[in-house]
């Protein structure tokens, strides 16, 4: 199966990297027949695929507050994560980067769905809400872009990924921290980009591999915030 690769493309994800690779942000809408991708408490997945639902859902468990220890410039306020991968990000403007792919193909995500863990897990809040939504083309063999939002000790988030992020280009933006790291991808010409966010009790992580995009983490930043 040939890969679809683009050798010129950058990964723009918006953290301390220039406007070509400053963030990365919200989807277009899904589909019909988009699965949905569902993470209960720890953020292991729970829910399967489901045809007549265009974007990933999330636990129905109300979202709980941290004891908050307020760390300046991080825990400024708190935020509202939406209930499908649609309302992370403005409609139709990512469509030329990914969101014309699939939106959380069972082959993309298994069936049922599968959230992988990152750095986010440690700190995730006992049954707070969870969001995972991945684009992804299922004849391609790296090109996607996943997007996980969740809510996590706000105690804890900012300085275990402090210390957990090593080789990232990270910093304080006055509301949150911001980590990204930009490299190449280990078996195609690609560039891959990582990014992670926290600010109170909401985390953010997106991956992305031959997908350039500018501005992604502030516009998936304005619609939880």
């Amino acid at each position: 199966m040939g890969h679809r690769t683009n050798s010129t493309a950058t990964i723009g994800v918006l953290l301390l990297v220039a406007a070509a690779l400053s963030g990365c942000a919200q989807q277009g809408p899904a589909g019909p027949g988009s699965p949905t991708a569902t993470t209960g408490a720890g953020g292991q997945p729970t829910a399967t695929a489901d045809a007549a639902t265009p974007s990933t859902t999330t636990s129905a468990t109300p979202r709980p507050t941290s004891t908050i220890t307020p760390v300046p410039g991080v825990d400024d306020d708190a935020g509202n994560l939406p209930d499908s991968c649609t309302g992370l990000i403005t409609a139709g403007k990512w469509d030329d980067a990914f969101a014309a792919a699939p939106l959380n193909d069972p082959s993309s995500v298994g069936d049922p769905a599968e959230v992988p863990q990152d750095a986010l897990t440690p700190v995730l809040q006992p049954d707070g809400k969870s969001l995972y939504c991945i684009w992804r083309d299922p004849g391609a063999d790296t090109t996607y872009l996943s997007i996980r939002v969740a809510t996590v000790d706000s105690t804890k988030a900012y300085p275990h990924l402090e210390s957990a992020l090593q080789g990232y280009d990270c910093s304080l933006d006055g509301y949150g921290y911001r980590c990204q790291k930009v490299s190449e991808n280990s078996r195609y010409p690609v560039t891959d980009g990582d990014t992670y966010y926290t600010r109170g009790d909401v985390g953010i992580h997106i991956r992305q591999s031959n997908v350039t995009t500018s501005g992604l983490l502030d516009d998936v930043i304005a619609h939880v915030f």
